[in-house]
């Protein structure tokens, strides 16, 4: 009998279009997650479906078949002071955050995000 793998999905936002997307991160061992799929989404669909009721934590990795984000395929990502996730084009060194649009320097890696569950 095969169990099922740890799949949880976290909201960001596209920082070119500030529209919302959803990106699948699959726990590949214990404490390291990777993000390998994302797609289109609405913030009210992602509200009904919980996605921001829960926090996932470790280190995370960007699987070779990442396809981007669905509005501007940018290949990475960046989680803001706020604590709100937008994609990253991995060559700017600002960002400016597309939830609460303050603007910094990228700096540092990401050691939590907030999640749901994809079941």
């Amino acid at each position: 009998m095969s169990t099922l793998p740890n799949v949880v999905i976290v909201m960001g936002r596209c920082s070119k279009t500030h529209r919302s997307y959803g990106m699948r991160f699959e726990e590949k061992e214990p404490g390291y997650w990777l993000l390998d799929w994302a797609f289109a989404m609405k913030e009210d669909a992602s509200r009904k479906e919980g996605y921001d009721q829960s926090t996932i934590a470790g280190g995370f990795g960007l699987a070779p078949e990442y396809p981007g984000c669905p509005h501007c395929g940018a290949g990475s990502l960046v989680k803001c002071a706020c604590g709100k996730v937008g994609c990253w084009d991995q060559e700017s060194t600002t960002f400016t955050c597309p939830w609460c649009h303050s603007t910094g320097r990228i700096s540092g890696t990401i050691d939590s995000l907030s999640a749901g569950g994809d079941r």
